[in-house]
């Protein structure tokens, strides 16, 4: 279950990732002026640039930690992406009310950032179930050795 919980992790993240560079690519190539335009209405911004900042360093910059840490398999990579999964679902659901309700892109990586989530979940309670166990087999293998006299 571990390894295929770090499996998930590793291409939910790559996904996501993939997304952020598309997304602002498409943010400063003006794909998504219809969209700026809303949000220039809304939050008084001043062109493309701040989206796409935003969304390179609130969703970019988590899931390459996600990305890095689970490659490196880092002891708490299961914790970083159970955080990174929340994060873009939270980003996600903060947006909802500015973009919009109809934008599958935004269900889809909702989606993305929950089951991140769950595959963090279930990597860390896999590597917990690991830990316990080999400190029990340890204990007692160490127990039933054989006493020298």
């Amino acid at each position: 279950m571990g390894r295929a919980a770090r499996r998930w992790v590793l291409g939910l993240s790559t996904f996501t990732l993939v997304g952020v560079v598309a997304g602002v690519q498409g943010f400063l190539s003006g794909a998504f002026a219809p969209l700026v335009d809303d949000l220039q209405d809304v939050l008084r911004l001043t062109g493309p640039v701040v989206p796409a900042v935003a969304l390179a360093v609130l969703v970019g910059v988590p899931q390459l930690v996600v990305l890095m840490t689970a490659l490196r398999r880092a002891a708490g990579a299961p914790t970083v992406a159970v955080l990174g999964g929340a994060l873009l679902a939270g980003w996600v659901a903060a947006q909802l009310p500015l973009v919009g309700w109809t934008s599958p892109v935004q269900w889809a990586f909702a989606a993305v950032g929950l089951a991140e989530c769950v595959a963090g979940l279930r990597w860390r309670r896999s590597r917990d179930g690991r830990v316990r166990a080999a400190g029990t087999t340890t204990g007692t293998a160490r127990a039933d050795r054989p006493r020298r006299s």
